[in-house]
């Protein structure tokens, strides 16, 4: 007997695949034009001006020494430039990486795990099908600094609980939950990362860094190997997002970022090829029984990657009306953190500060 996607430990995935099905040309298009090196020869040109006046913008900010924390500055010289994304990055990139991963923690509920991520004030968000009600957010646990932890003074891991006192929202259709910790009072622990609602982020072809613990393992960094693949804007799709990289159970809740280390989507779904009777197919385009599968699910063809976009999610959360005001206070707060322009600096900067009090 040939696995199914249901066999695959992943929860529902016939969405996603749907999803991605119904783009197949597009999605096959995009692949074949960032081999070439012209992915972004895909975008609507009103995404492409998003992304230019956004990239205007930051580095009019950047011109300001006084402002600037950490921020990535563009390269100097492009005379070696092969294709279309510049892989010349600053030395600072290590750096931010290393100051945002800090706000990434290991999510465990018995023998099921997740990822999730700071987004401030104390509030980590992650998906739906990792945590979907009250009962189940009192039997999480949330650890921080979950590292290998090989150089330097060994740090030990820092555990939570979930406060849904403070707040709680979830979205079944988004795969999206938010929920306040206890104890998190300081918000320069561990800094955070915060959710942008400005388009233009990332395009076609553009890199793509995914932090995560696959598997329940100590945390994992996708750096640079991961590809921004396709986006639908105004469709039935409108409110995911695909991109290329290695991710496993237990990745679901993870950050996706870009090279400005600026969360694009949150990760939800590993999306498997299978053919029209839904059988999960293999590298060759071969049915996998059930005991091959066993011997080695690597086998497995996954096609994408499949993310909700960050800037969806912001529009979500506006737009909910909650009936404990607690709630409401909490959410105002955190839109109203996110759209200050320092926002990311700040965060940067509680990292940093964070990280000399636990040395």
């Amino acid at each position: 007997m040939s696995i199914t996607p249901q066999d695959l430990g992943s929860g529902t995935l016939d969405q996603s695949i749907q999803r991605l099905r119904a783009r197949k040309d597009k999605w096959q298009k995009s692949i074949q034009n960032i081999a070439r090196g012209n992915g972004r020869a895909l975008e609507s040109d009103q995404r492409k001006l998003k992304a230019e006046l956004r990239q205007n913008a930051l580095a009019e900010a950047e011109v300001d020494e006084s402002e600037r924390f950490l921020m990535l500055t563009p390269g100097l010289g492009q005379e070696a430039k092969i294709d279309e994304r510049d892989n010349i990055l600053s030395g600072e990139f290590l750096e931010i990486g290393i100051l945002t991963a800090r706000a990434v923690c290991h999510i465990s509920r018995g023998l099921e795990t997740g990822t999730g991520f700071l987004v401030g004030n104390g509030i980590v968000v992650t998906n739906y099908h990792v945590i979907k009600d009250k009962a189940e957010a009192k039997t999480a646990m949330f650890e921080f600094l979950f590292d290998d932890n090989r150089i330097g003074t060994p740090r030990s891991t820092e555990v939570y609980v979930a406060d849904t006192d403070h707040f709680f929202w979830a979205d079944e259709a988004l795969d999206i939950c938010f929920l306040g910790l206890q104890g998190v009072t300081d918000i320069n622990i561990f800094g955070w990362i915060p959710l942008l609602r400005e388009e233009g982020k990332a395009l076609i072809g553009d890199a793509t860094n995914i932090i995560q613990h696959p598997d329940g393992e100590k945390k994992r960094i996708v750096v640079h190997e991961s590809v921004f693949t396709l986006v639908d804007n105004g469709t039935d799709a409108d409110a995911f997002c695909w991109y290329s990289g290695d991710t496993n159970p237990g990745s679901s809740g993870s950050p996706v970022l870009n090279n400005r280390w600026e969360v694009l989507a949150v990760h939800h779904k590993a999306v498997p090829d299978t053919d029209v009777n839904g059988h999960v197919l293999d590298v060759n385009g071969k049915k996998i029984s059930k005991e091959r599968f066993a011997e080695n699910n690597a086998q497995v063809h996954w096609l994408a990657n499949e993310g909700i976009r960050v800037s969806r999610i912001v529009g979500a959360l506006e737009a909910k009306v909650f009936d404990n005001p607690q709630y409401s206070t909490v959410r105002d707060d955190l839109l109203a953190l996110w759209a200050d322009p320092m926002c990311t600096q700040r965060a940067r900067r509680a990292s940093y500060d964070g990280m000399g009090k636990q040395l």
